[in-house]
C-alpha cells in the first residue's frame, strides 16, 4: 500500500467495522480488506489494538444470542466469513477473467487479516462460548437482516451469493468453520504458483490442486521441489497463522492448559489423512534439518524477519514441536507424534543427528565467526532451545532413534551439546527452564543400559570445548565429566536448581551400574555431595530432604554393588569417610538439634552472625532453617544443598566443593557429628515392618521415578513441618546403607553383617511388575530396565507434589534401579509455557504483543525493548515462566513459597 491515501482509505475501512450498523455480507465492500493491503506491515500497523478489540468488545456485559449481536461483533463474524471464504474460492476456482493472474496477494492479505484477529478473540473470556459456537460446531446459514424488505435472510457465510430458505435454517451446510479453515491452509502449505514452484495443467492453465510432497530432500524424499524465496515467504505466513489458530493455550493459565481442549490441534493431530500427515512432517523437519546458516555471514540480534529462510526455519521448528507435544484430549493418538516414532532407517537417523548437530554445536564449534570476535564471546542459534526440545521429543517416542544415538556413539557427543546449553544457562533466571529440559534430557537418555556402558569411553578433547564446559585439571571418562558437570550444578549458587535436585541425582542413579575406574576427583565429588546431604542442617531443613539423600546412596550402592572392583579409588573414598556413614547410621533428632545448637554457640562465641536462636528440640522448622549451615569444626557443613524457605539468608558465603581436591571432604572424618545414639543399628533391623505401613506401596519397587519435584515445606496436610522420632523412624531404618557398610566390614577385615537387612512381609508388599503406560503417544517401546516411563504428556495423571519414598533394602543386590522422568499435568504446564514462551519472543511481527497472555507474563518494562528485537524479549518471557512455574509470581500477585515447592 504504497499511497498514503490508500492507507488512509483502509483504515477508514477498518473503523466503519466497529462504527456502523450491521454491513451485508453481499456487500462488495468486504473486498477491499483483500485488495488494498500490500505488506504485512499495513495490516499490523494499521490494525491497532483498540480497532480490533472493538470488535470483540462485550457492550451490553452479558453475552447475546449469536443472532442478535451488536454491529461489531456482526461485522468481524462477516469479515471471518468473507476472507476464509475468498481463500476457499481462490485455491478450488478461476475466480480472475485473466486466469494466469497471480492469487499470491488475496491470499496473503486473507491469512494477515485472521493472523491479527485471532488473538485478540483468544484474549477475550466472554468470547468463549461464541467462539466455540461459530469455529467448532457444524456451519450453519448465516442470518442477517435484508435493508431492503426488512426481513431476515439466511446465506451460506463462505458463498455470499448462495440464500438459505428459511425452513433449512438450522440445516448444516458442512463441517464446523475452524476444521475448513485449516484444511485450506494446510493445501496453502502445497499449493502451487503460492508455496510451491508455478506448475501447469493438461490445459496449460496453473494447476489448482495441492500437491502433497515433502519440500526438501532428506527425509521421505531424496529430491525437494525447489522452493523460489517467494514461496518461502509465503508458507511462513501460513505457518504464522497455523501457529495464531493453535496459541489458544497462550490464553490459558499454566495448571489448565494441559487440561483443556485445543480444537485446532485436536483436529490437524488425529486426522486420518495420512498423506497429509507424513508430507507435513517430513516438510517441516527437512527444513529445520537442512538450514545451515552461513557462519560468515551471522548477524547480530536481526530476529527472522531479515532472512526469509530463517522465519521459514523458525515457524516450521516451533510449528512442528506445537504439533508434537500437544496431548491428545483422552489419551487419543497423535498422529504426528506417532509418526515421528516410527521413522525407523539408519539413513534418516544419520540425516536427523547431523541437522541437530549443526545447530546445536555453534557456540562450541572450534571456528570462531566474525561477531563472536567482535563480543568476545560464542554465540548459539536463535532455535538452539527450540531443537533441544526436538532433540528431547525424538528421545522419548523414538526408540529406534535412541538405540541408534547410542550405538553409534553419537549419544556422547550430543552429552557434551547438552551439558553445555544447561552449564551456559545455569546463572541466568530467565533461562532455568532451558536447564531443566537439558536435565531431563540427560536422564531420558542415562536409562538405557548401553548409554551408562558407553560412557566409560576416555573423554580426551576437552581442551577444545568453551572455558564454560571445562573442568580444570580434568582427566578420565565422559562418565566422569558428566559426574562433574552434574556435581556442578546440584552445587550452584543458583537457588532456582532446587527442583532439579532429584533429577541430576536420577542420572548419576542410572549410570552408576556401569561406571568403571572413577577417577579420584569424581570420586571426592560424590562423597562431597554425600556429606552435605547428611548434614542435620539439611536433613531437618524440609520433611523430604532424605529422598535426595536416599538416591544419592542408591547410586553409591550401584557403583559398589555392580563395579566395586572397577571402582578401587571410589571405595578408597568411602572407606576414609566411615565415621560419616556411621554417624548417619546412628542419626537421632535430639543430637541433630543439639549440634546445630552447639554449632550456633560456637559461631556466636567465634563472633560470627548466628541469625535466628538456635532450635530447640522438636522445634519447627522456623528455628531449624535458621541454623541451616553453621561452619562447625568438626562437621563441614555446605549451604549448596540446604532447602529451606524462601526467605532464608545465608550469613556466610556459600562454600563449594572443590572439583580437584580428593581429600576434601576426609579432614572431618576423624571427628564424629555429637548425634545422640538412642537408636542402634542392631535396634533399628528388629523394627517390625508394619510399623512403616505408610512405605508399603514402594518398599520393593524396582524402578523409582523422578518428575517435577515436591521440595515443600509444608507436610501433606499443609502444615509446617517439625522434625521428630516418628518422622525418622519413617525413613531411617529404610536408608540404602547396607551395602556400604558391609564393604566398610570387609575393607575393615571383619566378616560381612547382615544386620542392617530390613525384611518385609511379601504378603504385605508385593513386588509391584513394571508395566508399560496405556495411552502412549506413537509406538514407543521401553527398554526393560526403563519400564514405567512415560513418554506420552498425559499418559497418566499422576501427583505432583508426593515425593518420591526410598525402596526398602532387601537381598536382591543385583536389582539395577532405574529413575525415569515422568509427566504430570504440572510438568505439562511448565513445557507448554516454555514452547509458547519461544514463541512469543521470536516473532519478529508481534502477532501476540498486547494481548492479555495468561500462560506467562510478559514484563511491561521490557516489552518496547522486545518491538526493536524480539528475541531480545527470551528474558523478559523466560523469567516470567521461571516465576510463574516456581510459584514466585502468582496470578494474584504476591508469593508462595509451598507453591514453589510442590512444583
Amino acid at each position: 500500500m504504497g499511497a498514503s491515501e490508500s492507507k488512509l482509505a483502509f483504515k477508514e475501512d477498518i473503523f466503519r467495522l466497529a462504527g456502523e450498523d450491521i454491513i451485508p455480507i453481499d456487500s462488495q465492500w468486504w473486498s477491499r480488506f483483500l485488495q488494498l493491503p500490500e505488506t504485512a506491515e499495513d495490516v499490523q500497523t494499521l490494525w491497532s489494538p483498540n480497532d480490533l478489540r472493538s470488535l470483540t468488545l462485550n457492550t451490553t456485559g452479558d453475552r447475546p444470542p449469536l443472532h442478535s449481536q451488536t454491529a461489531p461483533r456482526k461485522n468481524a463474524e462477516t469479515l471471518i466469513y468473507r476472507t476464509i471464504g475468498r481463500l476457499h474460492a481462490l485455491q478450488t476456482k478461476r475466480v480472475y477473467d485473466d486466469p494466469h493472474m497471480p492469487i499470491a496477494p488475496e491470499v496473503l492479505n486473507g491469512v494477515r487479516i485472521l493472523t491479527r484477529l485471532l488473538p485478540y478473540i483468544y484474549e477475550a473470556d466472554h468470547l468463549q462460548d461464541w467462539e466455540a459456537q461459530f469455529f467448532w460446531t457444524p456451519r450453519k446459514p448465516a442470518e442477517y437482516l435484508d435493508p431492503k424488505s426488512g426481513r431476515k435472510k439466511y446465506i451460506d457465510g463462505l458463498n455470499e451469493t448462495k440464500s438459505v430458505p428459511e425452513q433449512q435454517k438450522h440445516t448444516a451446510l458442512g463441517p464446523p468453520l475452524g476444521e475448513q479453515l485449516l484444511d485450506i491452509l494446510i493445501n496453502y502449505l502445497f499449493f502451487p504458483g503460492f508455496t510451491l514452484p508455478a506448475k501447469g495443467d493438461a490445459n496449460g492453465l496453473p494447476e489448482l490442486k495441492p500437491m502433497f510432497v515433502v519440500w526438501q530432500s532428506g527425509i521421505g524424499a531424496q529430491k525437494g521441489v525447489g522452493m523460489t524465496k517467494e514461496n518461502e515467504r509465503n508458507a511462513m505466513e501460513v505457518l504464522r497463522l497455523l501457529l495464531a489458530l493453535s496459541s489458544r493455550a497462550m490464553y490459558l493459565a499454566p495448571n489448565v492448559v494441559a487440561e483443556r481442549d485445543n480444537k485446532p490441534l485436536t483436529y490437524l493431530t488425529t486426522q486420518s489423512d495420512r498423506q497429509v500427515i507424513l508430507n507435513t512432517l517430513c516438510s517441516l523437519l527437512n527444513t529445520v534439518l537442512k538450514y545451515n546458516q552461513n557462519p560468515w555471514s551471522f548477524s547480530i540480534d536481526l530476529g527472522p524477519a531479515k532472512d526469509s529462510k530463517q522465519a521459514l526455519v523458525t515457524y516450521s521448528l516451533q510449528f512442528l514441536l506445537v504439533l508434537i507435544t500437544y496431548p491428545v484430549p483422552d489419551n487419543g493418538p497423535n498422529e504426528f507424534r506417532k509418526a515421528l516414532g516410527r521413522l525407523h532407517r539408519a539413513e534418516d537417523f544419520q540425516f536427523i543427528c547431523e541437522g541437530l548437530r549443526q545447530i546445536l554445536m555453534q557456540p562450541t564449534s572450534g571456528m570462531f565467526r566474525p561477531v563472536q570476535r567482535l563480543t568476545n564471546q560464542q554465540t548459539a542459534a536463535p532455535i538452539a532451545p527450540e531443537t533441544l526440545s526436538l532433540f528431547w521429543e525424538l528421545l522419548q517416542c523414538n526408540k529406534r532413534f535412541r538405540s541408534y544415538l547410542i550405538d553409534t556413539d553419537r549419544a556422547k557427543d550430543f552429552v557434551v551439546l547438552v551439558l553445555y546449553y544447561a552449564v551456559d544457562a545455569k546463572d541466568d533466571s530467565a533461562k532455568q527452564g532451558i536447564v531443566r529440559m537439558c536435565v531431563f534430557i540427560l536422564q531420558t537418555l542415562s536409562v538405557e543400559e548401553k548409554f551408562g556402558r558407553k560412557l566409560n569411553t576416555p573423554f580426551t578433547f576437552q581442551e577444545t570445548l568453551p572455558a564454560a564446559l571445562q573442568i580444570p585439571n580434568f582427566h578420565g571418562s565422559y562418565a566422569d565429566f558428566l559426574i562433574g558437570h552434574i556435581h556442578g550444578l546440584l552445587t550452584s549458587s543458583n537457588r532456582g536448581l532446587e527442583s532439579l535436585y532429584p533429577a541430576l541425582l536420577g542420572v548419576i542413579n542410572n549410570i552408576a551400574p556401569y561406571v568403571q575406574d572413577l577417577q579420584r576427583a569424581t570420586s571426592s565429588m560424590l562423597l562431597n555431595a554425600f556429606v552435605s546431604m547428611s548434614q542435620p542442617s539439611f536433613l531437618l531443613a524440609n520433611e523430604s530432604n532424605y529422598t535426595q539423600l536416599s538416591s544419592l546412596l542408591d547410586a553409591m550402592n550401584a557403583l559398589l554393588e555392580h563395579q566395586q572392583e572397577e571402582n578401587r579409588r571410589f571405595v578408597d573414598a568411602v572407606v576414609r569417610s566411615r565415621k560419616r556413614f556411621e554417624a548417619l547410621r546412628d542419626f537421632t533428632v535430639d543430637g541433630a538439634l543439639e549440634e546445630l545448637d552447639r554449632a550456633n554457640k560456637e559461631r556466636k562465641d567465634a563472633g560470627e552472625p548466628t541469625g535466628v536462636r538456635s532450635p530447640i528440640r522438636n522445634a519447627s522448622l522456623d528455628s531449624a532453617r535458621a541454623t541451616r549451615s553453621p561452619t562447625l569444626s568438626n562437621v563441614p557443613e555446605d549451604s549448596a544443598f540446604a532447602i529451606g524457605d524462601d526467605e532464608d539468608e545465608d550469613d556466610d558465603a556459600t562454600p563449594t566443593f572443590s572439583s580437584a581436591a580428593s581429600g576434601s571432604y576426609a579432614a572431618a572424618n576423624d571427628a564424629v557429628p555429637l548425634q545422640s545414639r538412642s537408636m542402634s543399628e542392631k535396634a533399628r533391623g528388629k523394627l517390625p515392618a508394619g510399623q512403616l505401613t505408610s512405605f508399603s506401596r514402594s518398599t520393593s519397587r524396582n524402578t523409582s521415578t523422578t518428575s517435577l519435584p515436591a521440595l515443600n515445606v509444608y507436610t501433606s496436610n499443609n502444615q509446617p513441618f517439625s522434625p521428630s522420632t516418628d518422622w525418622l523412624n519413617t525413613w531411617l531404618p529404610f536408608l540404602p546403607l547396607h551395602k556400604i557398610l558391609q564393604v566398610l566390614d570387609q575393607q575393615n577385615g571383619e566378616p560381612p553383617t547382615n544386620s542392617t537387612t530390613i525384611t518385609t512381609d511379601d504378603a504385605t508388599t508385593p513386588s509391584a511388575s513394571p508395566t508399560k503406560h496405556a495411552g502412549a503417544i506413537g509406538e514407543t517401546a521401553l527398554p526393560p530396565s526403563a519400564q514405567g516411563q512415560s513418554t506420552h504428556p498425559l499418559s497418566q495423571a499422576y501427583p505432583a507434589n508426593v515425593p518420591p519414598l526410598p525402596d526398602t533394602i532387601t537381598n536382591a543386590a543385583t536389582t539395577v534401579k532405574v529413575q525415569t522422568f515422568r509427566w504430570t499435568t504440572r510438568a505439562l504446564g511448565w513445557y507448554a509455557s516454555m514452547l509458547w514462551g519461544w514463541i512469543w519472543a521470536a516473532d519478529p511481527a508481534r502477532v501476540w504483543a498486547g494481548t492479555a497472555v495468561r500462560l506467562f507474563n510478559v514484563l511491561s518494562q521490557r516489552h518496547e525493548i522486545s518491538l526493536k528485537s524480539p528475541r531480545g524479549a527470551v528474558d523478559a518471557v523466560g523469567d516470567t515462566i521461571a516465576r510463574r512455574i516456581g510459584g514466585l509470581s502468582l496470578p494474584g500477585g504476591g508469593s508462595s513459597s509451598q507453591t514453589m515447592r510442590e512444583v
